[in-house]
């Protein structure tokens, strides 16, 4: 493979921070090379100096034997250079064929006036899905897929502008196993156009399914660079991450279950879930495992009162509750910790401490007008327990992923809630982020609080839960004890495979 991009002696600083501190890197042509490291490692900020978000302030990029300067999106479009962020950027309400095509649309061949060419435009878009096995009309509205597919959409856009290189930011956090593989056979099937791939992710399964090289980014600067058909280990590539052995990655604590807190009788949603009975009892974790489509966030929404109407029948601690809107839910200690944590979790340009104290503005008020030093104190509290860096006035649309996800696990503590249904609780984060927030996962369930856990992580199922439910066609296929349960079992359950009628 012939060199493509390298990068000398890349620096950046914002204010008196280094954020990127001598970066040597060479990426070639047809491979997909991935960058980890931990939240604050610079990665993004790699990223977007290579999309042209913002210039370096030292350092030389080489793109095919030639130094470029990349000033703007635009510049770095021309240059062949796309990103895929980790945040979807498509129209939702366009067609397929309109955001893939956006501002490079095809037009009929008239002087004046200028005419898209609505016929060649939907061609070449069917041209493209058919080569990834997308079968979906170029009409189709964007928001009408899945955020799998919406992955191809945006893979496509990328190629469709003659990319050489395609940076990719967490692809896989919010896909499930399925759709991750069906990603993997695309990466694959770019990589022999000769197109390079600039990786970034947390998962570790990842790098050994995609990545030909790997580079470890920390505090800015490169710790090291492995070809991955080397003999080195992915334990020694977790521990460098690190920057220490991680013996356990999941610290999973024995609690001693309470009684019975909630449970679900023939729930069902028309088209959506069929009949699900489950239970779940204080102190204990309970996984919902499944593909997609196959209703665990149906059901997580049924239950935090976003959902409906509904059949069936919800009891909490004993006595019958009708989860008609997300405020009765919270209401009566049911909370819901999205996997889209910048779209439903946050006000992202808000203070941390009015997120914080949104669930519960009672606590921080006195004849309807909020208490600032109250609020700021009980941030702070929460921050501090929760391990969270930074200022209480400080904005999440600046903190890391993990810190997102631990703001909105502090914003629920603070309303006091039971039941924490927590969706995709690590993905997108780094393997240290991710270790903090088990632990915070153990702290609730050693107070007697319970967890409903939504993962498309089958490791993080198997080391955290003590039971897991697996769903199917808006159906639980089969539940089963942690000690029970194998990576096998839970896909053949989640791919419609027959439950076995137990004792």
């Amino acid at each position: 493979m012939s060199e493509l991009l390298t990068l000398r002696n890349i620096r950046k600083r914002f204010n008196e921070m280094t954020v990127l501190d001598g970066i040597h890197l060479t990426i070639e042509s047809g491979q997909v090379h991935a960058i980890i490291g931990e939240n604050g490692a610079g990665k993004s900020t790699l990223m977007k100096i290579l999309a042209g978000l913002f210039p370096p302030d030292a350092g030389e990029i080489m793109l095919g034997g030639e130094l470029v300067s990349i000033g703007s999106p635009n510049e770095a479009q021309e240059l062949g250079i796309a990103a895929i962020h980790q945040e979807l950027r498509l129209f939702q309400d366009l067609s397929i064929a309109e955001n893939i095509f956006m501002r490079r649309e095809p037009l009929k061949p008239l002087l004046w006036p200028k005419l898209i060419d609505w016929g060649r435009l939907h061609e070449q878009t069917a041209s493209y899905l058919q080569q990834f096995d997308m079968a979906v009309d170029s009409r189709a509205r964007v928001n009408t897929l899945s955020i799998g597919d919406q992955r191809f959409v945006e893979l496509i856009r990328a190629l469709s502008q003659q990319a050489r290189i395609i940076i990719m930011d967490e692809p896989t956090a919010a896909l499930n196993n399925q759709e991750c593989e069906r990603l993997f056979k695309a990466i694959r099937s770019v990589k022999k156009l000769g197109v390079a791939i600039i990786y970034i992710s947390h998962r570790m399964e990842d790098l050994q399914h995609i990545a030909d090289q790997a580079t470890l980014l920390r505090d800015g600067a490169v710790i090291r660079t492995w070809r991955m058909n080397d003999a080195a280990s992915m334990p020694e590539i977790m521990e460098a991450m690190a920057g220490k052995e991680l013996h356990n990655r999941y610290p999973k604590l024995k609690v001693q279950l309470g009684g019975e807190l909630l449970r679900t009788e023939g729930l069902s949603v028309a088209g959506r879930l069929n009949n699900v009975n489950l239970s779940l009892r204080r102190g204990e974790i309970l996984a919902i495992a499944g593909l997609g489509g196959a209703g665990r966030r149906t059901l997580a929404k049924v239950l935090f009162g976003i959902e409906g109407p509904y059949e069936g029948a919800i009891h909490l601690n004993g006595h019958a509750f009708r989860a008609m809107t997300p405020h009765k839910a919270k209401a009566n200690g049911i909370c819901y910790v999205t996997g889209l944590h910048s779209e439903e979790g946050l006000i992202l340009n808000a203070p941390i401490a009015e997120n914080i104290t949104l669930t519960n503005l009672p606590r921080v008020s006195r004849a309807g007008f909020i208490r600032s030093g109250q609020e700021a104190a009980y941030a702070r509290d929460l921050m501090d327990r929760l391990e969270i860096t930074g200022e209480e006035t400080e904005q999440p649309m600046h903190l890391s992923g993990g810190k997102q996800k631990k703001v909105i696990l502090a914003k629920w503590l603070f309303s006091n809630a039971r039941i924490f249904i927590i969706e995709e609780p690590t993905a997108g984060i780094d393997v240290v982020s991710k270790i903090d927030i088990y632990n915070i996962m153990n702290e609730l369930v050693l107070s007697g609080k319970s967890i409903i856990m939504l993962s498309s992580d089958i490791p993080e199922m198997l080391g955290m839960s003590d039971r897991i439910a697996v769903m199917h066609g808006g159906c639980i296929r089969h539940t089963m004890l942690r000690e029970e349960a194998t990576l096998e079992r839970i896909l053949h359950y989640a791919s419609g495979g027959e439950a076995v009628r137990e004792g």
